[in-house]
């Protein structure tokens, strides 16, 4: 290897964002979020009236208003229950200021994203881990129950889980929130993969499924929205006290320009919809079938979930994924994620809500790199 490994994943994405810039021709295969539909937003900046009866409002004090009501509307759920904050990352780490300190205890999943580990320790609070079953990303009630300790403050998950895209349903949910109100211990899902599904289902929160659940979500990873920084938090009734003090002390970075033009989003999702599902209905088929011819080729164990745009596939050693990612950097110009950077040794995480040809390059780049690696002298 030519560096160290990156200690962290935010480390790993900055190192290797400036590569591919100063890489031309590199693919970045590990991208985990929808393109950015420039020309639709374009075309909203363009329109935008800063008239401040209309859009363009304060967002003190809990958000532009039009912002809540539109997502009461999309969530059916009270306006007084939400929050707009500065993306998810902002709704994290407000949620575990409310809900953390120091000598306390959180329980986050395994495999995670590296993010809610480091704003839970930021509080002064210690990182116990609850592992999702490797197969189906399942966690069972009892296993939740179990690693839930006397210090337990907060249980963070992934919901659908980053990396693997696993969802747990409205009845895993439920079963979970079980435990949570039997243990009287929040818990917090972060639901920026959310809304990857069948057009005609509901959406729901997993705010609705428990007074001591929480949900942050965001514009980012579905619409590809990322420059509007708007995200939100949805409150239980058991939690609702402790976030909205917290939220009160600490937001304060919501753009009133990005989300007066969230809101057009948001009251009007039609076109943004219509995109994710255009980019998602080319790329994911030829994903699936790619994937399926790797995993046959004995290159690659395939973990596809049923929706979204990300990937988690395992490497047939069961080890190595940082020196295979230096490896295809090095010989494809290829960008993959090492597994162990989200808690799991031994995968790949992969990105595909691009362009249906930059993704097929890239998978031709990882056919290669995988083929080359197998036979690499030992």
């Amino acid at each position: 290897m030519s560096a160290p490994p990156a200690a962290s994943y935010a480390q790993w994405v900055r190192d290797m964002v400036a590569a591919c810039q100063a890489r031309p021709g590199s693919n970045p295969l590990f991208d985990s979020s929808i393109e950015e539909p420039t020309a639709l937003l374009q075309g909203l900046v363009a329109s935008l009236d800063l008239d401040p009866g209309g859009h363009y409002r304060s967002t003190f004090p809990r958000g532009n208003p039009r912002v809540l009501d539109a997502l009461a509307r999309r969530y059916a759920i009270e306006a007084e229950r939400l929050f707009a904050t500065a993306g998810a990352s902002a709704g994290v780490q407000i949620v575990c200021a409310a809900l953390l300190g120091p000598g306390a205890r959180v329980l986050v999943e395994r495999p995670y994203f590296e993010l809610l580990a480091d704003v839970a320790r930021s509080t002064g609070a210690e990182v116990d881990w609850l592992d999702r079953a490797p197969a189906t990303g399942a966690i069972a009630p009892e296993t939740l129950d179990a690693a839930i300790g006397p210090q337990t403050r907060l249980v963070l998950l992934t919901n659908p889980n980053n990396p693997t895209g696993f969802v747990l349903d409205r009845a895993a949910r439920r079963a979970l929130a079980a435990v949570a109100e039997a243990r009287r211990v929040p818990v917090l899902f972060d639901e920026v993969y959310a809304g990857f599904g069948d057009e005609d289902a509901p959406q729901t929160l997993a705010a609705h499924d428990s007074p001591w659940f929480a949900s942050v979500g965001s514009l980012s990873k579905l619409y590809g929205l990322h420059a509007l920084k708007c995200g939100w938090i949805a409150t239980g009734a058991a939690v609702h006290a402790a976030i909205a003090q917290a939220y009160g002390r600490l937001e304060n970075g919501a753009s009133r320009l990005t989300h007066a033009i969230a809101a057009r989003v948001l009251e009007d999702p039609a076109p943004f919809e219509a995109h994710w599902r255009g980019v998602l209905a080319a790329a994911r088929p030829q994903v699936q079938a790619r994937l399926a011819e790797l995993e046959r080729a004995g290159l690659l164990h395939a973990q596809l979930p049923a929706t979204g745009c990300i990937g988690f596939p395992r490497l047939p050693e069961g080890g190595g994924d940082d020196d295979f990612s230096v490896f295809a950097w090095q010989t494809q110009a290829l960008a993959v994620a090492p597994g162990r950077l989200f808690g799991r040794p031994g995968h790949l995480r992969i990105g595909f809500g691009r362009g249906s040809a930059d993704v097929a390059e890239g998978l031709d780049r990882l056919e290669v790199a995988l083929r080359a690696w197998r036979e690499r002298p030992r």
